[in-house]
């Protein structure tokens, strides 16, 4: 493994090593920064350029500016900015491979300044901009811009918040920051709470969300009166693109992707239907119309009607898993509406993967001894389709309007093949799952912002509605056993289901139909306006958050049971077709629904919120920045349990006040430091009278109030204590260094239940704390020319980010541990990010090297009698080169988890806490198998008629 780790360093050093080489030649560079002569700020978005030449660029938002690759010789520099000045600075002499200082001021022009105004839409998706977001945020941020996203290559959401400081993805959808499991983290899409599709755990699937629609993404670490309180580890902000006034672009982007075990070999699939290729496949695979509702009563004969008229669709189909696709394309325009210029960005995405995995399954006793071993194998294919579609106004006196648009259809076929051994090797047991699983998001949301009062006072805010569906139709599940057969003359084997003769068993033999619904309501409000207190600004800031969210699942459950008449005339029939509709009768097979568990329930969730904050500079360098939230919540679940209603209503109260403190040492150094109290509430599915089969771990899953209906989850509190050190050695540059305590009461956790088979339910244990150290690093490599006496170092730069977590949950009664002080659960105790960004100057080259490990985790907490289950560390690093071949054209090629590590999950039966390999034994592991892309951009209307926008 390091041999291939070394060869891989080694081959991209290289190659970096040689275009570095190229790049030395007869030019230099020109840096400097333009300030306000009168209050010493650096000016936003002026322009710097050299006389008689088209050699020119913008300062950023701290007023610097960088000609690179000028050739040497004597210039004139002209600086120029809105309502100031224009200076001109004569005898600028560029030396070859030397940087060029020029440092400048500029006066306001009085006469611009009465007859300009200036509108337009500042951009937020730059690597620059992001970095000034977060210096200039009041609390703890950190952050991930759409320009450094398209270094990476990464195609969804999810693979790209791994690379923001603390924060890692499990399962490929949820994530955690700072080590916390993903039920700690809330996540805002465009500054409204994001809907979720999930039934079974709090959080939002990251994966709906192409890389190529997000502009920003923001993750704050730390409670302030104007963020929502349910959050412990980290708030994310997505930030959709939005549309740029002045600008017309159409791109379109397609890729085919090769994965190492699956593509090319056979592949394993459900009967496809009309709308599979699309994500709609769920539509056909219902109940068939007419088909009795749920709880209905009729006679057996009826019962066997029904049964006939669904279609027999347990067979297995084989194919040939195909290349995966990946298409998006965004056009970017002008819509010119009477006096009204409106900003429009359309896009469509399109993918459809596959993904072919061997999992080695297995089960032990209390004494760590191995009972069970399975063999799976799992084919996926998942197709998304989604759309975009916002707009943007900018009215004459400046204010904004914005209308947001998101669509995703999801559609995943899945089918799992599981074979069962003895400890002697031998085969004892057959089982298989398959189902078609969409899923629907879409979101749509009403923004704006308005000033008044000479800027004074500004005003904005959203609406929005969300709508998330989840339709699971005809999951169906068979185990059996084939035997060879005795019997003289007869079939080679015999099918043996499971259940035996008379017995239901939905879990073994049988098909299940679920469908969630959910519908949300948002309303977000805020108001700042700034006064004068004793020769110093305030800002007050007021504001509201107001959702409402309805959720319905209902499952319907069915088991077939085989008449002992019909035992011997259907055991030759292959399993495939067992259950055709032929095989329903006396003689035959019966179709039971299960009636007595709880296949449904309602919620909704009823939360208002307002805040009231004081943002006051104390002195020049220290700002306060506190106030207090009051949130004011009501949950509601209904459902039954063996016939019995249950009905439960929770109401809370809570008010959570919070201090950050920030001194500006100088203009590159800033130190924060704050307090704030937040939240972490039960989620609909935790608490829900409900319980589900999960077929991977062969284990039940409860919500706390199926097992405990007359104790309500506890709403968990958290104190969370922050402190950062941040440096900004330039522009496009920072280093942070942090550290973190959180203390937590009633904390909730996904624990062992006691019962005779495996299960897991949600419970409050008393207390819990975490704390650790945070270093974010992204820095360009250009100080090492000097060293290697080469200009080509400037074009490297480094992103490095480390988090050290240490975590321990007191437990109490209703957990039964060996350890009564474990660590937290979902949390891990490190986290590291690196990577390597090189562009030529052109940007005609790049290429990117990047490496991602987590610490160990625990995802399901233990008892005595059987240990935690937890994740192993795995390493992973990824590749990318990008060309332009023309202005039009770009190409790029990307190699995925190079090193294709083991996912691991293992069980501490020795009880020594060192979750290793070679001395835990494995629960479940399988390796996800090394993937490689190749793609083409095309920029099919490169003409820019756009003005230099806002930084």
């Amino acid at each position: 493994m390091q041999n291939t780790i070394t060869r891989i360093t080694l081959v991209f050093l290289l190659c970096c090593g040689t275009l570095f080489t190229a790049l030395a030649q007869s030019t230099g560079t020109i840096q400097g920064v333009v300030k306000d002569a009168a209050t010493r700020e650096g000016i936003v978005g002026g322009t710097v350029h050299l006389d008689k030449t088209s050699i020119g660029g913008p300062t950023d938002v701290d007023g610097n500016f960088r000609l690179e690759k000028v050739p040497v010789g004597e210039y004139a520099l002209v600086v120029s900015s809105v309502s100031y000045k224009t200076t001109t600075i004569q005898k600028v002499t560029v030396t070859a491979g030397k940087t060029t200082v020029v440092n400048t001021q500029l006066e306001t022009d009085q006469q611009q300044l009465s007859e300009v105004v200036v509108t337009g839409v500042r951009r937020t998706n730059t690597e620059v901009s992001v970095i000034s977001e977060i210096k200039q945020a009041n609390v703890v941020v950190s952050g991930v811009s759409s320009e450094q996203i398209v270094k990476t290559q990464d195609r969804d959401a999810a693979e790209v918040v791994r690379r923001i400081p603390g924060v890692t993805i499990v399962d490929n959808r949820f994530i955690q920051v700072r080590g916390l499991s993903d039920r700690y983290n809330a996540v805002w899409l465009n500054d409204v709470t994001a809907p979720s599709s999930e039934t079974d755990r709090k959080s939002f699937s990251f994966d709906i969300v192409p890389s190529s629609l997000l502009d920003r993404v923001l993750v704050f670490k730390d409670p302030s009166p104007e963020l929502p309180g349910d959050f412990a580890g980290g708030l994310v902000k997505v930030y959709l693109r939005k549309p740029a006034q002045n600008e017309r672009l159409l791109t379109a982007n397609y890729s085919s992707g090769y994965r190492n075990g699956t593509t090319g070999k056979d592949f394993f699939t459900d009967k496809t239907q009309a709308g599979d290729a699309f994500g709609f496949g769920a539509v056909k695979r219902g109940l068939p119309g007419g088909f009795p509702t749920l709880g209905t009563a009729y006679q057996q004969y009826e019962r066997d009607f029904y049964a006939k008229q669904l279609e027999n669709t347990f067979p297995i189909y084989k194919m040939k898993a195909m290349p995966d696709v990946r298409f998006n394309a965004a056009y970017l325009n002008q819509i010119n509406l009477k006096n009204l210029t409106i900003g429009s960005i359309t896009s469509v995405n399109y993918t459809n993967t596959f993904t072919r995995f061997q999992i080695d399954r297995n089960q032990f006793d209390g004494a760590g001894q191995r009972t069970d071993q399975f063999k799976d194998d799992q084919s996926s294919n998942n197709v998304r389709l989604g759309a975009i579609q916002n707009f943007n106004v900018v009215l004459d006196n400046g204010d904004r309007l914005e209308l947001r648009n998101l669509f995703n259809q999801q559609g995943r076929n899945q089918v799992t093949t599981r074979q069962g051994y003895d400890n002697d090797g031998r085969l004892v047991r057959n089982s298989y799952q398959l189902g078609y699983q969409g899923r629907t998001t879409y979101t749509g949301q009403l923004a704006g912002q308005h000033t008044f009062n000479k800027e004074k006072t500004t005003l904005d805010w959203v609406g929005g509605y969300g709508y998330s569906n989840r339709n699971e139709p005809d999951l169906r599940r068979v185990s059996y056993q084939s035997i060879p057969s005795t019997t003289e003359g007869g079939a080679p084997t015999e099918t043996v289901l499971t259940p035996g003769a008379g017995q239901v068993d939905v879990n073994n033999a049988g098909r299940l139909y679920q469908k969630l619904s959910e519908h949300s309501y948002t309303l977000n409000a805020n108001l700042k306006h700034q006064v004068k207190v004793a020769e110093r600004t305030v800002e007050i800031g007021a504001g509201t958050y107001l959702e409402y969210r309805k959720r319905h699942f209902q499952a319907r459950a069915f088991g077939y049971s085989l008449n002992a008449a019909g035992l011997q005339g259907l055991r030759s029939e292959a399993v495939g077709n067992i259950f055709d509709p032929q095989n329903i009768g006396a003689d035959g097979f019966r179709l039971t629904e299960d009636l007595n568990s709880t296949y449904r329930y309602s919620a909704s969730n009823e939360l208002e919120a307002a805040y009231l904050s004081f943002n006051i500079p104390i002195t020049e360098k220290l700002k306060l920045v506190t106030g207090a939230r009051y949130e004011r919540n009501v949950q509601s679940i209904a459902t039954g349990i063996n016939g019995q209603p249950v009905e439960q209503e929770v109401t809370t109260n809570f008010v959570l006040p919070s201090a950050n403190f920030s001194y500006s040492i100088n203009e590159k150094n800033l130190v924060r430091a704050s307090y704030g109290r937040s939240l972490n509430r039960p989620e609909f599915r935790e608490a829900a009278p409900f319980f589900y089969y999960d077929f991977d771990f062969n284990v039940l899953n409860y919500g706390s109030l199926y097992l405990n209906p007359l104790t309500p989850l506890k709403v968990a509190t958290i104190d969370n204590l922050d402190f950062r050190y941040e440096f900004y050695p330039s522009s496009g540059e920072l280093i942070h260094v942090g550290a973190f305590y959180k203390k937590f009461h009633n904390p909730i956790e996904n624990t062992v239940v006691l019962t005779t088979n495996l299960a897991y339910t949600f419970a409050n244990a008393p207390s819990a704390y975490a704390y650790g150290l945070e270093l974010d690093l992204k820095k360009s490599l250009n100080f090492l020319d000097n060293a290697f006496g080469t200009t080509g170092l400037r074009n490297l730069s480094a992103v490095f980010n480390a988090s050290l977590i240490k975590s321990q949950v007191s437990l109490g009664e209703n957990f039964v541990a060996w350890d009564q002080k474990r660590a937290l659960q979902g949390q891990s105790p490190y986290v590291f990010n690196g990577g390597l960004y090189y562009q030529t100057p052109t940007n005609s080259w790049q290429v990117t090297a990047l490496y991602n490990v987590f610490g160990p985790r625990i995802l399901f907490a233990g008892s005595n009698d059987y240990p935690d289950v937890v994740e192993l560390p795995r390493h992973t690093v990824d590749l990318s080169l990008t060309k332009t071949v023309t202005s039009r054209l770009t190409l790029n090629a990307g190699v995925q988890d190079v090193l294709n590590q083991k996912v691991n999950l293992v069980q501490d039966f020795n009880r020594d806490k060192k979750y290793e390999a070679k001395n835990d034994p494995s629960l479940a592991g399988y390796r996800r198998g090394t993937y490689y892309t190749l793609g083409l951009r095309f920029n099919l209307e490169p003409r820019a008629r756009a003005l230099t926008p806002l930084p």
